[in-house]
């Protein structure tokens, strides 16, 4: 439990779930039969506030913050996902201990129109939630101004989660999207590297609950292949807390708190060819804020930013992979990739809002959804943007399975294993789906003739020992390096 931010409350979390959402999903409290019922989370509110409640039982302010910043936006949502009858009752019951409650709460209500925060950087993020808390949107600037000073902890709780859960349920536009990635590191902290290409691989942060993530022996094989690679994320991240890069890393033994500086000389050494930056080496400010996204429930805009961050760069090719989930955002992300100068990149709709191709291609996409496999990509190799979208089926290259096979564990130390063992040649489901990524991924970028020959390279890098021997150098140099 975090000492500055009590509880959470799982009550308020529930309600939370359904309410901080966007015009389409919100879902209003106390329609029916088992819902979370609008009085009793205002009372629990109201408990919190007096200090009758456990420590573990409180509603921080964080939790208050973004649940009253929801209520507010809501108001101009449809019938659906507008304010229910019983919100409506709730409220009008206890408007006089609404009245009552700091000023800032007042404030995400807009009981209180005057409020200026406590501080400068209050300032810059009450006028924020002006706009937001109506349903407009932020200018590049104002939402640069307004995240600088919430990553430097300027603002109190209540309007951090309000500002962040705001953005989210308003659904981004493309310059709050841009600064919501500036923010947390922008284009002037990208350190060169002296290699021939680099691609950045970007997963969701909050890891794998049900799939093997192949990321990590992923960048083993194109290590084995001449191609730099550089992975990114946390430790653990909630709201899913799955199994991550880092925490693979750290059930083999490497370092998981490599320094950018300390990473950029492995990716450099062609026997290595591959690092992992924790967000907590190269973003401590934004790290520092995972507590809060506990409390806000819902995944902030910095989910969907921070797979985006482009940590390093080289004279020659440049690429990027992401993972995304929801429908809307794939083409915000290739755009933030354009921007950065990349020569190409990928978005993947893959397992879990990964960047992984699964090994069955189930629904195709349409005009409402795009299929697991969805993959949009760009290239400028002709000196034109080239663009692209398809449905991947990895039985046009083999990988025939019915369904797509899940571990019998998922933990680290069960991945790391598992890694281990398909770079060592053992067959199955873990093996074909690091030889599928591996070579479909580089096939789309550019680097190989073709889908069947990359998978060809990738089989060989895999077969020969050559891509073990790059992980295992990796593992070894990276505690030698501290």
């Amino acid at each position: 439990m975090s000492e500055s931010y009590p509880g959470p409350n799982e009550e308020m979390l529930a309600a939370q779930a359904r309410v901080c959402t966007g015009p389409h999903q919100s879902r209003p409290l106390g329609n029916k039969e088992g819902d979370p019922e609008p009085g009793r989370i205002l009372e629990l509110v109201f408990a919190s506030l007096k200090g009758d409640l456990p420590r573990e039982q409180q509603v921080s302010e964080a939790q208050m913050g973004a649940f009253f910043a929801a209520m507010s936006i809501r108001r101009k949502f449809g019938a659906k996902t507008g304010w229910s009858e019983a919100e409506e009752e709730a409220f009008d019951r206890y408007w006089d201990q609404l009245e009552q409650m700091p000023e800032d709460l007042r404030f995400l209500l807009d009981m209180e129109s005057d409020f200026k925060g406590g501080s400068e950087g209050e300032t810059r993020v009450v006028m924020a939630l002006r706009l937001i808390l109506r349903g407009g949107h932020l200018s590049y600037e104002a939402a640069l101004r307004a995240l600088g000073a919430a990553l430097k902890g300027e603002v109190r709780p209540s309007l951090m989660a309000a500002l962040l859960i705001g953005q989210r349920m308003n659904i981004e536009e493309e310059d709050e999207v841009r600064a919501h990635l500036d923010a947390v590191r922008g284009p002037e902290e990208v350190l060169p590297l002296d290699v021939e290409s680099l691609t950045h691989f970007g997963q969701p942060f909050d890891g794998a609950a049900r799939y093997f993530r192949p990321t990590l022996f992923v960048a083993a094989v194109r290590a084995a292949l001449g191609r730099a690679t550089v992975l990114h994320g946390v430790d653990t991240m909630p709201p899913k807390r799955g199994v991550t890069e880092e925490l693979i890393l750290q059930a083999l033994g490497a370092r998981g708190d490599l320094r950018p500086e300390e990473a950029a000389r492995l990716i450099e050494d062609e026997e290595v060819g591959f690092a992992y930056v924790s967000q907590r080496e190269y973003a401590p400010m934004a790290y520092a804020l995972s507590d809060l996204r506990v409390h806000i429930a819902k995944r902030p805009p910095w989910a969907t930013t921070e797979k985006v961050q482009q940590l390093f760069s080289c004279p020659g090719w440049n690429g990027m992979v992401v993972g995304f989930y929801h429908s809307g955002y794939e083409d915000k992300l290739l755009q933030l990739m354009r921007e950065r100068g990349l020569d190409a990149g990928l978005v993947i709709r893959g397992e879990e809002g990964t960047s992984h191709y699964s090994l069955r291609l189930g629904k195709p996409s349409d005009a409402e959804r795009k299929a697991i496999n969805h993959t949009q990509g760009f290239s400028n190799a002709s000196g034109e943007i080239e663009t692209w979208a398809r449905d991947v089926d990895p039985g046009e290259y083999g990988f025939r399975y019915k369904e797509s096979p899940r571990p019998e564990t998922v933990n680290a130390e069960a991945y790391a294993k598992l890694g281990m063992a398909a770079l060592k040649g053992e067959k199955g489901h873990v093996y074909d789906r690091i030889l599928l990524n591996a070579g479909l991924t580089d096939c789309w970028l550019g680097l190989s003739s073709g889908a069947y020959e990359a998978l060809a390279e990738a089989k060989e890098a895999i077969d020969s020992g050559r891509a073990l021997a790059h992980l295992e150098r990796y593992i070894s140099r990276s505690v030698m390096t501290k």
